[in-house]
């Protein structure tokens, strides 16, 4: 699923974003913890299959797509990390939305949480039950990584 999730990923930040993908690359499977950046969403899928989602963005590239959110409106610097995770949250729904019909069972009885913030951790570890596959993006405005924790 996860190459459903870079694909998407890739194509929402080309040709909607218009933030190209200078490089990217597969962390091995079963990796045993996914080092975090400056601002993550994390989200469930449920139902007919059982993972987490995560995309986790340095600042800088998060800053760039809240100014395409907003359209160039300025944030306030009190509203800004409310407005940034917003945007987190937007993105990961937006790419996994866009994913799902390559899912298994073609996204038919799947179910997505909504994203949660976890700012507060720079590392997400896995237990023994579970594997982490993620893959990082590079940018000009900064490295985000997508991710996704299953079962073994």
């Amino acid at each position: 699923m996860l190459e459903q999730i870079i694909a998407q990923t890739k194509f929402f930040f080309e040709e909607d974003m218009d933030i190209e993908i200078i490089n990217f690359e597969t962390i091995v499977p079963d990796y045993e913890s996914l080092k975090l950046r400056d601002f993550t969403a994390i989200l469930g899928i449920g139902g007919k299959i059982n993972l987490m989602a995560v995309i986790s963005l340095d600042v800088k590239l998060l800053n760039k797509l809240v100014s395409k959110f907003m359209d160039g409106e300025e944030v306030s610097s009190r509203e800004l990390e409310v407005v940034q995770e917003s945007v987190a949250g937007e993105i990961i729904n937006t790419v996994i939305g866009l994913s799902l019909h390559k899912f298994p069972y073609k996204g038919k009885g799947i179910t997505i949480t909504p994203p949660v913030s976890i700012n507060e951790i720079s590392i997400l570890k896995k237990n023994k039950h579970s594997k982490i596959t993620s893959t990082k993006f590079i940018t000009k405005f900064g490295d985000m990584c997508v991710g996704i924790i299953t079962e073994k």
